[in-house]
């Protein structure tokens, strides 16, 4: 008896169908906890990559996955931030660069196992992350939860303060992900042929979404939703623009006049712009910071164009550049901006290596609207929040990877084989690894 359950185990675990299902499965369970959890994403793709080099011919699905041009553009960025670190100094936040940066390999694997009837299923989870994020934010705001829950040694999630309520994400990240989910609802409202009652139930999501981005305190989560709106406006809703110009005016007077928090980081901001043009202009505040690492980047990058500083050394040459009394900017750890940190780092030649990512992504043939409109809008609203934060701080980069898995393939595709799959079994199935995975990491945070 206890031979024959080893031999159905060792046969179930290793046919390749089954393997590429349940990494499947662990996609969309990765999707859900990307806006929750870090811990548990990580354990989840770490579980992915060994079921990956169980299911064997791990080198062929790779060589099949760099036949796409999107998928390459990752790998180039990865290795030249990896050769960056040749002329590199720092060598230890050379390496902490190039870690981060790794999340684009990911795609090399989600892209070889998605199957396309798993597109929908990893949307949905995404999406429903979020609603659990917006929920717990709501929670905070009303005081129905505390801002920081813990029990014990256990750290359920901490809010970026009691009236920032950004509970699992740093506002920005969690700004321009309710932007970019606000974006994604809207267009299954206008252009899906969902049911009347389902086109409510997301509008009423799409209202109360875009009321969260302006409670928290992130102005890049402001900026991407109004550009994000005026781009949505032009170029797919053509005849609705004036409405939808009236309708972002609205929601921005309305904003300002009802979210103290929004009103605070206006006048903030307003104020910050105001000292940067006086006479002894004041580099020492959160915006201020931000434009004197421009200055001194820039006077750096003059020396260092086609090659840059390397990959470890960027900050450290903008903290010797600046004078002693901008604090703010001498404390400050990234560039706040991926596009002149690549640049610093590694160049002309590592700029143009970073934005081929995007001109690929931007010429790539997607023959489904609704993912094309994904792919284009994912990557707008990640472009938009790098110009303010890094692309490698554990959530753009997987945000637009998981994205672009899913809407780089067709939904006709198929990469699970031999198995006829069940939405209710898939559910209950990615349902009941989700509870193991969470419960593993509540046990080791008791550990």
């Amino acid at each position: 008896m206890q031979n024959k359950a080893i031999f159905l185990m060792k046969k179930y675990a290793l046919n390749k169908d089954n393997l590429t299902l349940w990494m499947n499965n662990l996609l969309v369970l990765y999707a859900f906890f990307l806006p929750i959890s870090p811990d548990i994403k990580a354990s989840v793709f770490t579980f992915m990559v060994v079921l990956f080099f169980v299911r064997g011919e791990a080198l062929k699905h790779i060589k099949a996955s760099l036949q796409n041009k999107v998928v390459q553009s990752f790998l180039y960025l990865f290795l030249i931030y990896v050769v960056g670190l040749f002329w590199s100094e720092d060598l230890l936040s050379g390496i902490n660069a190039v870690k981060s940066i790794k999340y684009g390999l990911y795609l090399i694997i989600f892209y070889s196992i998605i199957d396309g009837r798993y597109v929908d299923k990893v949307i949905a989870a995404f999406i429903l992350g979020m609603l659990v994020s917006e929920l717990t934010s709501y929670g905070i705001l009303f005081g129905v939860m505390p801002w920081r829950l813990e029990i014990g040694p256990i750290l359920f999630y901490e809010a970026f303060s009691p009236h920032d309520p950004s509970p699992f994400l740093h506002h920005i990240h969690y700004g321009v992900a309710l932007t970019f989910v606000v974006v994604l609802m809207g267009q299954k409202i206008v252009f899906s042929d969902d049911r009347f009652y389902i086109k409510v139930l997301m509008s009423f999501f799409v209202l109360t979404a875009t009321a969260n981005i302006f409670v928290i305190g992130g102005r890049t989560g402001y900026l991407t939703f109004i550009l994000l709106m005026l781009i949505v406006s032009i170029f797919y809703l053509k005849k609705y623009a004036i409405g939808l110009f009236v309708a972002l005016l609205v929601i921005l007077s309305i904003a300002y006049t009802s979210s103290p928090i929004f009103q605070t980081k206006f006048i903030e901001t307003k104020q910050s712009i105001e000292q940067l043009f006086k006479e002894e202009p004041n580099f020492n505040t959160s915006l201020g910071s931000r434009a004197a690492t421009y200055y001194y980047g820039f006077e750096i990058i003059k020396d260092n164009l086609i090659f840059g500083v390397g990959t470890g050394d960027s900050m450290n040459e903008i903290h010797k550049a600046a004078p002693q009394k901008w604090s703010v900017l001498q404390a400050q750890p990234h560039e706040h901006n991926q596009y002149l940190s690549t640049f610093l780092k590694l160049g002309f030649v590592g700029l143009f290596i970073f934005l081929n990512i995007f001109y690929q992504i931007f010429t790539y043939k997607q023959e489904e609207k609704d993912l094309r409109f994904i792919q284009i809008f994912v990557t707008l609203a990640i472009g938009l929040g790098i110009m303010t934060t890094q692309f490698n701080l554990r959530f753009f980069l997987p945000l637009l990877v998981v994205m672009l898995s899913i809407t780089l393939i067709n939904r006709s595709r198929v990469t699970i084989q031999n198995i006829e799959l069940s939405d209710k079994k898939q559910a209950f199935q990615i349902i009941g690894v989700g509870i193991v995975f969470s419960l593993a990491s509540l046990l080791n945070q008791l550990i």
